[in-house]
């Protein structure tokens, strides 16, 4: 079994210099920064399309956006700039550079 490891200082690890380290470790950082582009994604939508729209995934600054029909892309593809202003003021801890609609 691994020993946990420890601070040259005190011998002891703090909590706080693990819990980072085991998030990215079990890919739950992803998950929470995730979680995080969806309810920022909610906000800067609005209401009207946040029910029927959903984050499909972020990978490398593009934000995959699940719609059910054609002619949401169109409608949201103009508020393109928009759009991915309000996202990159909400989560600063994720570069979104581009939203990419699919149905």
């Amino acid at each position: 079994m691994k020993q946990p490891r420890r601070s040259a200082s005190s011998g002891v690890s703090k909590i706080g210099d693990l819990v980072p380290q085991l998030l990215v470790r079990y890919g739950l950082h992803h998950r929470r920064n995730l979680e995080q582009v969806e309810e920022a994604w909610r906000q800067a939508v609005g209401e009207q399309f946040a029910e029927v729209t959903y984050v499909k995934k972020l990978f490398r600054g593009t934000l995959t956006i699940k719609v059910p029909h054609n002619a949401f892309i169109q409608e949201l593809s103009f508020r393109h700039s928009e759009l991915i202003d309000t996202l990159r003021e909400l989560v600063k801890e994720e570069t979104i550079k581009k939203i990419r609609f699919e149905v």
